[in-house]
């Protein structure tokens, strides 16, 4: 007999403890995730087992190292932002996440596959230096709009990722994140 198939993958579990910023519960944290109860409680246990949660009959809290890791990722990264905008893929969900000074930033086309791979129907990566702008584009557009949902600093990536479900808009922008922070890489290879 074959056990119960996974309902989620590695990016949820990133997606998961990236949550642990705040104190938040099962529950709470099913409802952002758009995940099952269950799916939650399999994902904290595979933290628990890799040391990143302590848990009390009150609930699971992170670890010293778990803390320590999520200081580095927030170092290289901001927490998944919802974005409203009707300027760019008006009608679907956006979620931005910014990647911190990015120094080597080609071959766009293929991270944007790392999105769709990922469950999200595209996105949009665009560079900091002054202003936001898309590096492999001539084309001129406004994006203050986005630039009022995070801190920018000179060399800092925006990944914008859209799709129909918030879920898999989040997906998307982690998975190029991950492409552009050896931090993630690290992480993910371990979990």
């Amino acid at each position: 007999m074959v056990g119960n198939i996974p309902n989620f993958t590695k990016i949820d579990v990133l997606r998961c403890f990236l949550r642990f910023n705040k104190n938040t519960g099962r529950q709470e944290l099913a409802r952002e995730l758009e995940l099952g109860e269950g799916t939650i409680r399999t994902i904290l246990e595979i933290m628990k087992s890799k040391k990143l949660l302590d848990s009390t009959k009150k609930g699971h809290f992170l670890s010293k190292k778990g803390a320590e890791i999520l200081d580095t990722i927030y170092g290289q990264i901001s927490m998944p932002k919802s974005i409203t905008t009707q300027t760019i893929y008006s009608g679907f969900k956006k979620v931005g996440v910014l990647v911190r000074n990015v120094s080597n930033l080609k071959e766009l086309y293929k991270l944007r596959d790392i999105a769709v791979k990922s469950g999200a129907e595209g996105a949009i990566i665009l560079r900091f230096d002054k202003r936001l702008y898309a590096p492999e584009s001539d084309y001129e557009q406004d994006y203050g709009e986005l630039e009022k949902h995070f801190e920018f600093k000179d060399n800092d990536v925006l990944v914008v990722a859209f799709s129909s479900k918030n879920r898999q808009a989040e997906n998307g922008s982690l998975a190029i994140a991950i492409e552009l922070s050896e931090e993630l890489k690290r992480f993910m290879d371990e979990i």
